[in-house]
């Protein structure tokens, strides 16, 4: 009798040893499918820039428009309109993509953040290529050059970067210009998120000088005559080129292409004698 039980109790042991065993077994099958799944939706491929655009039928471009002739406000129609040689540009791009053009107007200083954090797919507003900004961004090919230049208001008395030492210059937050500023000895600088109202306090003469691109100091210059007056000298800068996301090699290659056929075609020639030669700022 006790042999028999013995026997009976040993099966039921190896039973429940066997049962065990076969449960960790579909647990770890049912642990590895699952790990697989999770893997696999991990590496799910990130939609492409370009096809994210089409999907959407718009190329969502970050700019500031404060800044004559590269990009502005102008009632047209009626109808207040961001233009400008920089607008013309990304019509261009948006065009070779065959979607619409959206227009994003923001702080100067705010655009390449929102470039980074996907708000705009590119910035274009007279960007100059720095090694700054490169560890940031990539930049298309140049697409104009450009020097800075110093704006005054008639009278003052300055006719170099050295008659600056000693004076108060704006400098729009963010820009080359700004960088140019610094480096001058003995200037006091005045920061301003736009460069309307650095040129408002010079009109009103609460500073000396402005520092922005030739092209534009041209425009208010141009728009104010008989107060504002450039200085000969010019400040050496960097080429103007389009600002992209690290990483959106296909559309830095579609906006590369554009410039490329722009130049070649004699269309960018055209951009340039319409905004920075013909161009007469409205009173």
């Amino acid at each position: 009798m006790k042999k028999i039980l013995l026997t009976l109790l040993v099966l039921i042991i190896m039973l429940t040893v066997a049962v065990g065993a076969s449960g960790c077994g579909q647990n770890a099958k049912n642990q590895q499918e699952f790990s697989q799944e999770t893997i696999g939706s991990s590496e799910v491929k990130e939609e492409d820039t370009i096809e994210r655009i089409k999907k959407a039928g718009k190329l969502v471009v970050g700019t500031s428009a404060d800044y004559p002739p590269f990009e502005f406000h102008q009632v047209v129609n009626g109808k207040d309109e961001i233009v400008g040689f920089d607008i013309d540009l990304a019509r261009a791009i948006s065009k070779e993509l065959g979607v619409e053009l959206e227009i994003k107007d923001m702080d100067f200083k705010s655009i390449i953040p929102a470039v980074l954090s996907k708000t705009v797919d590119i910035g274009i507003a007279g960007f100059t290529i720095t090694e700054e900004r490169e560890k940031s961004v990539n930049f298309s090919i140049p697409y104009l050059e450009g020097d800075q230049q110093i704006i005054t208001y008639k009278g003052s008395g300055i006719k170099g970067k050295e008659d600056l030492k000693g004076k108060t210059v704006g400098v729009q937050i963010g820009t080359t210009g700004e960088e140019a500023a610094k480096k001058i000895e003995g200037v006091t600088l005045k920061q301003f998120d736009s460069v309307d109202a650095a040129i408002m306090d010079l009109l009103n003469k609460r500073i000396e000088a402005v520092i922005v691109d030739v092209a534009v100091a041209k425009a208010y210059a141009s728009n104010n005559p008989g107060k504002l007056e450039l200085v000969s000298e010019t400040i050496e800068d960097e080429a103007k080129a389009v600002v992209l996301r690290k990483g959106d090699e296909k559309l830095l290659e579609v906006v590369n292409k554009v410039i490329k056929n722009l130049k070649e075609s004699g269309e960018l020639d055209k951009l340039i004698k319409k905004w920075f030669i013909d161009y007469k700022p409205a009173n």
